[in-house]
C-alpha cells in the first residue's frame, strides 16, 4: 500500500537539481557524492520547507528552510521576501523610482544601506586594483545597444560613458548584499535554512547541506558537476559568462565586462568563490573573472578566499582551500555505452530548453513540471527532471505519474553553484540512459514536457526526436505555461 503521508520538499529527477547554495567558513567538509544511479529517489527531511520564486531580482529564488511545522516556515518566507523587496527599493537601477535612482537624479543623502554598498564597492575597487567599480551602467548600456544595433561600440563612446556622469550599477555585489541581509532575517525566524537568488548562496544554522559546482562547458540543470562539498554557515558565488552574454555580429562576448577596458572579459569561463559571506563571494569571484588565473589567485588568496575553483575552456582548472581537490559526482552506474552498431553515440545527448512564461510582473512561482522520454512506442524510458513542492501536486502531473507508475519514488535534492541565468529559463539534459543508468540503443524517442500550475492551467507536449549519429533538433509549441521549447540532439559540449 502506497504511504500517503506527506512532506513539504522540493523534488528532482535522478540528476536534476535547481539550487544554488552557500558554503561555511569552518564546518565545510569534503563530502562523497551520493550515488547517481538514474533512479528517481525520494528524499523526505523532516521539518524541511521549500520555496521557489521566479522574477527575484531578475533571476530565479530558492530558500529552504528547517524549522517546526508550515506556518512558521511560511512566515520566515514572508519575512525573507519582505526584506528582500524593501532592499530591491532602494537598490535596483531598473526601478526609477528606487533610491539609487533618486540618487543618480540628485538626492544628497543615501540610506545606511546604499551607503554601506556604495562603501563595499570602493574597498573592494582598491583591493582589486579596479577590477570592480560601481559606475559601470553607461557602459553596460552602451553594449546591450551594441548588441540591439549588432555594432561593436566605440572606445570613445565607452570612455565618455565611464568617465562622465555618474551612472550606478550594482549589480556585481548589490545581488550579494542583499542575500547577506536576507539571511540576518531568516535567522531570526528559523533555526537553519539556505538562501539561493541566482546562484548567489548563503547558509545559516546547524545544518550541513551537499553543495555543487556547475561545469560551464555543460551547465545544463542534472548535468555531471564540477565538484561537490558539505557546506554550512557561509557563501558561494560563482561569476561567468557562459549563462548570460552579448551576441554581436555572430560573436558571443561574456556579460562580464573590465572596468578597466570597458570590454568584456575573455579566457576565464567561470570562477566559483567560497567566503565567509554573499558579498566577499560575489566580489571575489567577480574579480578573479576580471584579473585572469595569476592576479586572481593572488587576490583569492589575499582576501579571504576559504576556497575556489577557477575553470578555463582551454587549461586545467584551478583550484585551492575548500575545492582543493575534486569530489564531483559519478557518472550514472549501470551498462556502459558499448561500441555497437545500434549503441547511443558516444558523449552524445538530449538538450531541452525551456522557458517558463511569466504569469504577472514581479516574482512568481514556478509551475510544477515533468520532463521524461518514451520510446517511439510510448514506452517509458526515464525521468530527466520533476519539480515541484507538494506531492498532491506532483501526481497531478497526471502523463508523467501514469508513464513512470504512479508509485515512484522523488529526486535527490542537490544544490548547485552556477552563473546568474534569467528567470524561468532551464536546461536540463538526457545522457541515453534509462532510470536504471542502462545505456539505449540510438533509435526514435519521444520528449515529453508536462506543466501544472498550482491551482491553476495543465498540459503536456511532446516531441519525436531521431537519436542517431547525426545532430537533431525538434521544438515543442508553446503552452499556457511555457514558451515554445528547443531540443538539441549531439555530442555534449567539451
Amino acid at each position: 500500500m502506497r504511504n500517503k503521508r506527506r512532506s513539504y520538499r522540493w523534488l528532482t529527477g535522478a540528476a536534476a537539481g535547481l539550487t544554488a547554495f552557500a558554503s561555511g567558513k569552518e564546518m565545510l567538509q569534503a563530502a562523497s557524492p551520493p550515488p547517481c544511479d538514474g533512479l528517481v529517489q525520494r528524499r523526505l527531511a523532516l521539518g524541511e520547507f521549500v520555496f521557489h520564486y521566479e522574477g527575484v531580482l531578475g533571476t530565479s529564488m530558492e530558500l529552504v528552510l528547517q524549522a517546526g511545522d508550515l506556518a512558521s516556515a511560511r512566515h520566515c518566507e514572508q519575512q525573507v521576501l519582505a526584506e528582500i523587496e524593501r532592499l530591491q527599493r532602494i537598490l535596483s537601477t531598473r526601478d526609477s523610482a528606487s533610491e539609487i535612482s533618486r540618487f543618480h537624479a540628485g538626492l544628497t543623502s543615501a540610506s545606511p544601506e546604499l551607503a554601506q554598498l556604495l562603501d563595499a564597492y570602493q574597498f573592494w575597487g582598491r583591493r582589486t586594483a579596479g577590477a570592480i567599480d560601481v559606475n559601470m551602467a553607461g557602459v553596460i548600456r552602451l553594449w546591450e545597444e551594441a548588441q540591439a544595433a549588432q555594432c561593436l561600440p566605440d572606445a570613445a563612446s565607452l570612455a565618455d560613458a565611464f568617465n562622465g556622469r555618474l551612472a550606478f550599477n550594482v549589480d556585481a555585489l548589490g545581488k550579494g548584499f542583499i542575500v547577506d541581509r536576507a539571511v540576518e532575517v531568516g535567522r531570526q525566524f528559523a533555526w537553519a535554512g539556505l538562501l539561493n537568488i541566482g546562484g548567489d548562496l548563503r547558509a545559516w544554522g546547524n545544518h550541513s547541506w551537499s553543495a555543487g559546482v556547475a561545469d560551464p562547458r555543460n551547465p545544463a540543470e542534472n548535468a555531471p558537476l564540477l565538484d561537490r562539498f558539505a557546506l554550512r554557515e557561509g557563501a558561494v558565488a560563482t561569476s561567468g559568462g557562459y549563462a548570460r552574454n552579448y551576441t554581436i555580429d555572430g560573436n558571443r562576448y561574456s556579460h562580464v565586462i573590465d572596468p578597466r577596458t570597458l570590454h568584456p572579459v575573455d579566457g576565464f569561463v567561470s570562477a566559483t568563490v567560497v567566503a565567509a559571506d554573499c558579498l566577499t563571494a560575489n566580489a571575489l569571484s567577480t574579480a578573479a573573472c576580471v584579473l585572469g588565473k595569476m592576479d586572481g589567485v593572488n587576490i583569492l588568496r589575499s582576501s579571504g578566499a576559504l576556497g575556489y575553483l577557477l575553470t578555463d575552456a582551454a587549461q586545467p582548472d584551478v583550484r585551492g582551500g575548500l575545492l582543493l581537490t575534486s569530489s564531483a559526482s559519478p557518472e550514472k552506474s549501470g551498462t556502459p555505452m558499448a561500441f555497437q552498431p545500434n549503441a547511443w553515440p558516444q558523449d552524445f545527448q538530449v538538450s531541452v530548453n525551456l522557458e517558463i512564461k511569466a504569469p504577472a510582473p514581479g516574482r512568481y512561482k514556478r509551475p510544477y513540471v515533468a520532463v521524461w522520454i518514451q520510446d517511439q512506442n510510448e514506452n517509458y524510458i526515464c525521468t530527466v527532471a520533476i519539480w515541484g513542492t507538494k506531492d498532491k501536486y506532483i501526481s497531478e502531473l497526471s502523463h508523467w505519474w501514469s508513464a513512470a507508475g504512479g508509485d515512484r519514488a522523488f529526486g535527490r535534492y542537490r544544490a548547485i553553484s552556477r552563473a546568474t541565468r534569467p528567470p524561468g529559463k532551464y536546461t536540463v539534459v538526457w545522457d541515453g540512459r534509462d532510470d536504471q543508468g542502462n545505456a539505449v540503443p540510438k533509435r526514435n524517442y519521444t520528449v515529453c514536457v508536462e506543466f501544472n500550475r498550482e491551482h491553476g492551467h495543465h498540459g503536456m507536449e511532446s516531441a519525436l526526436l531521431s537519436c542517431g549519429v547525426e545532430k537533431k533538433s525538434a521544438k515543442l509549441p508553446a503552452t499556457v505555461e511555457s514558451e515554445s521549447s528547443s531540443i538539441e540532439y549531439g555530442p555534449k559540449p567539451k
